[in-house]
């Protein structure tokens, strides 16, 4: 058995890899319910074709060829951290951190909420049934990491099925059309898209997680493989149900997580069915969450290994190799927020998951011009280094478009808690020393900030840039929004008018940070405050 810091090394073929990234990207189309009801069916299928396109496909290659090039434990993270340093490492870090933390969460209450629902269970009965499921698996991801591709496979395998039944039964019954209205009634087409655009963009997210556990595979470039061969799984199983879904049932305006879905089909048309399926709606959101909370608690334990978390988070088990401090962390943290909502857990994940992306894609630019002769077993061939970066712009510039349609409640949560990021930095750097510690010759830190060296203008640079969105967002957002839903929603006739002021003193203080730690940085990085140990 070979290790890598203690870790063990597995050896999973690539239909394991694939199954793998298939509960990590999709494990079903749970979830497009809402977009069905919030944009209107047409909308619905033409983002699911065209989000892949312009999110999913760059965001895909771009973790393959990274992940070629640096098939490392965690990957996202160190290749934020080769191509852009320590701090925006720690950033992505940082929001993928957050992001597992409530994503956990998310399936877990999914997963509960279904089986809830069909067995009538009470809220304390159905609590208490999702703890049980949070307990069961942290003790396969205890186990190990080869544990959990298999059982990945196998519910990856089911869900497959389920919904290719889905879409021959709903195909052998049509009765309306599937693509009418194209857009909601009452809606313009750019705020059909602002309607439910977070939800397809979270559902076209996670490719880059698998890269998580490369530090675990004999063969770890088997993993922009399976990126390739199951993002048009993925694709499939969004599209084709939802097309036979919508023609045999109808009734798109009732669609919904709590409302018309895709097991109305069978219920409808083939009752027998319908067991099968919640079923497989169960196991299908269980395997995100087995699969979430292994890599989860792979990306603390690789943090901490670097200094930037507290060191017992990297502590992993003798028997099993496996980071078991962070993986029971992860699963207790999970037990409480289970209790929230769906729609609010998907709502502070949405918008971290913008942020965390767009770093991804610039280090991938960068490391191009920074680093060209890096072996890149995978590498995108489109026009050369500027095709590269044009394409890795276009998910990007999707990013900034949706944090302004999202909605102003969105916008105002995604970028508060994007500021977690730096303050984080401030706090966890002087004191566990980061890279510093590692190697100091290569890492020097100054004596005065116990920031690496140019970190107080990167610090800088982020309080201005939020500042910035937060401004753009004070414009745009009276002219976009609607204050009639925030009365209609939150039963407050002032809570639009809250929003906005929080936006105008958001973007102010942040700009005042910023300026602060320029002028912080010209007074202190010069040479002689550093320390190379």
């Amino acid at each position: 058995m070979s290790e890598n810091n203690g870790l063990k090394k597995n050896k999973i073929g690539i239909f394991g890899v694939i199954g793998m990234i298939y509960a990590m990207t999709a494990a079903g189309a749970y979830g497009i319910e809402d977009m069905v009801s919030s944009s209107g069916p047409g909308m619905t299928i033409i983002m699911l074709f065209v989000l892949p396109l312009f999110w999913a496909f760059p965001i895909a290659l771009s973790s393959s060829e990274l992940g070629s090039a640096i098939p490392e434990e965690c990957g996202y993270y160190k290749w934020v951290q080769r191509g852009l340093g320590e701090y925006w490492g720690f950033q992505v870090g940082w929001l993928k951190n957050v992001g597992i933390f409530i994503n956990n969460a998310v399936f877990v209450v999914l997963a509960g909420d279904y089986v809830a629902s069909y067995l009538h269970m009470s809220a304390v009965t159905g609590y208490m049934f999702k703890v049980v499921i949070i307990l069961i698996f942290m003790i396969i991801n205890l186990v190990g990491v080869k544990e959990v591709a298999v059982v990945s496979t196998i519910i990856s395998a089911f869900i497959v099925v389920a919904f290719a039944g889905i879409a021959v039964i709903g195909f052998t019954h049509m009765n309306y059309s599937p693509f009418e209205p194209v857009v909601a009634e009452g809606q313009t087409v750019v705020s059909s898209i602002g309607a439910s655009i977070a939800i397809g963009m979270w559902m076209y997210a996670g490719y880059e997680t698998m890269s998580s556990l490369a530090g675990e595979l004999e063969n770890p470039q088997i993993i922009p493989k399976g990126i390739i061969l199951a993002l048009p799984l993925i694709i499939g199983t969004y599209v084709i149900p939802t097309i036979a879904g919508v023609g045999s049932v109808g009734q798109w305006e009732s669609w919904g997580s709590d409302g018309v879905s895709y097991i109305n089909v069978a219920l409808q048309y083939a009752p027998a069915f319908a067991v099968l399926f919640v079923t497989v709606a169960f196991a299908s959101n269980i395997s995100m969450f087995n699969v979430y909370l292994a890599t989860g608690a792979r990306n603390f334990w690789i943090v901490a290994e670097d200094n930037l978390f507290p060191k017992f988070l990297s502590k992993v088990g003798k028997r099993f190799g496996t980071p078991y401090v962070t993986i029971i962390g992860l699963s207790l943290v999970s037990i409480v927020l289970c209790a929230l909502k769906f729609d609010a857990l998907v709502t502070a994940v949405a918008l971290l998951n913008m942020g965390f992306y767009s770093l991804i894609l610039i280090s991938q630019i960068v490391l191009r011009k920074k680093e060209p002769d890096l072996p890149r077993p995978f590498k995108i061939k489109l026009g050369g280094d500027t095709g590269n970066m044009i394409f890795c712009a276009i998910p990007i510039a999707v990013a900034f478009i949706a944090l302004y349609i999202n909605g102003t409640d969105y916008f105002v949560g995604g970028l508060l808690a994007m500021c977690s990021g730096p303050v984080a930095y401030m706090i966890f750097k002087p004191m566990f020393g980061g890279l510093f510690k590692k190697d100091p010759e290569k890492n020097p830190i100054n004596l005065k900030t116990k920031f690496a060296v140019g970190d107080t203008r990167r610090i800088a640079f982020s309080f201005a840039l939020i500042g910035v969105l937060f401004l753009i967002g004070r414009v745009f957002l009276p002219w976009y929004d609607d204050p009639a839903y925030y009365i209609d929603f939150y039963g407050s006739e002032t809570i639009f008018d809250t929003f906005m002021n929080v936006t105008l003193i958001g973007g102010i203080v942040c700009l005042i940070i910023g300026l602060v730690f320029l002028l912080i940085g010209n007074k202190v990085e010069k040479e002689e405050n550093y320390s190379r140990g």
